[in-house]
């Protein structure tokens, strides 16, 4: 059983030190300053000799190659993860490790199962370092059907979604199964957690809130794509607040009137300026940004906490958040989008 340390244990040094070296880690996460003269630089140099030249973490690019930032971004994340990770050791918050982390393994699995099913070598580029699991292992296990060396819950899902992927040959298949499963995962995990009350309902409720935005976004995409009712039901994942029998119920109707129907919710606005956005420019580009935005302003009660667990999921989602808006810097500059159309679709900060 995972057990986490309270005010009533005796490792209160430990789990103090654990709080105290993630606090430092948030002085190197990015600052609205920093974000706004990277957006306003004239090209993609420029903007990484900004990042480069602050004093926050140790970001390294290779200017005379700056179209080549994805590795550099990729090893920035890793090592943020191996610190939560040396973290966990010391504090044992390794629960709390495996639910960020292990959505790198379900990340990982999707793209074996595609480059399997759809006969195309993955590229390295593709797959994550950050997982649970070593890619390896579950390349030979989704390839060769050899599982001896992954856990047994893992096995389950990659043989449960190969059945899935076989019964229509469709690829979005695999993210339907595997994103649901990694939830269904993640609660299991939570029946062995001990953990006081309080943080409990902080965890739940940050995980239900990704879980309910998660059912939004895919089947709004199952209604653009127009999938039966019947075919959405069955992969809404069920552990969330908001119930999937209430997206259920309203599929039918246009999506233009979900907001009104979803009205008392705390995702009404994400539906309705999400879905606006959509009709007029086919994109869910601003439904899938409100969504991060949700997520990391509930996040930020980890600034205000000094003692329990909220602090590392702040971090950990603040640090992922930054990795995503440099990146959308970088990629907009590498494309010559202009800063209003770089600005529209970055996230907010959490510093």
């Amino acid at each position: 059983m995972f057990k986490y340390f309270t005010a009533d244990t005796n490792n209160q040094e430990e789990y103090a030190f654990a709080i105290g070296r993630i606090r430092k880690l948030e002085k190197g996460l990015l600052n609205k300053d920093i974000l706004d003269r990277m957006i306003k630089s004239s090209d993609i140099v420029s903007a990484l000799k900004i990042l480069m030249e602050s004093d926050l973490n140790d970001y390294s690019f290779d200017l005379n190659n700056p179209a080549d930032f994805e590795d550099s971004l990729n090893r920035e994340l890793l090592s943020s993860y191996d610190i939560i990770k040396n973290i966990s050791k010391v504090s044992t918050f390794n629960f709390l490790y495996f639910t960020f982390a292990s959505k790198y393994d379900f990340h990982n699995i999707k793209i074996l199962i595609k480059s399997k099913y759809l006969k195309k070598d993955f590229s390295d580029k593709l797959v994550s370092p950050i997982g649970t699991i070593d890619v390896e292992k579950l390349n030979l296990a989704i390839k060769e059907e050899k599982y001896e060396d992954i856990p047994d819950s893992f096995e389950f899902l990659i043989k449960k979604t190969c059945s899935e992927y076989n019964k229509l040959k469709d690829p979005e298949m695999i993210d339907f199964v595997l994103d649901k499963e990694r939830y269904i995962m993640i609660f299991n995990k939570i029946k062995e957690v001990e953990i006081i009350e309080a943080e409990e309902l902080f965890l739940k409720r940050f995980i239900k809130i990704n879980i309910d935005l998660n059912n939004i976004i895919n089947c709004i995409r199952a209604k653009i794509r127009g999938e039966k009712k019947a075919f959405t039901k069955e992969f809404l994942i069920p552990e969330g607040d908001f119930k999937a029998e209430n997206i259920v119920e309203i599929y039918d109707s246009p999506l233009s009137s979900w907001f009104e129907k979803l009205i008392y919710t705390d995702y009404k606005d994400i539906i309705e300026l999400g879905v606006n956005y959509f009709q007029k420019n086919n994109s869910l580009m601003e439904l899938e940004k409100l969504s991060d935005n949700f997520i990391l302003n509930f996040s930020k009660i980890g600034k205000y906490i000094t003692f329990g667990i909220e602090p590392l999921v702040g971090f950990i989602t603040a640090k992922e958040n930054d990795i995503k808006n440099i990146r959308i810097i970088l990629s907009g500059k590498l494309n010559n989008l202009s800063p209003d159309k770089i600005k529209e679709r970055v996230r907010d900060t959490y510093v």
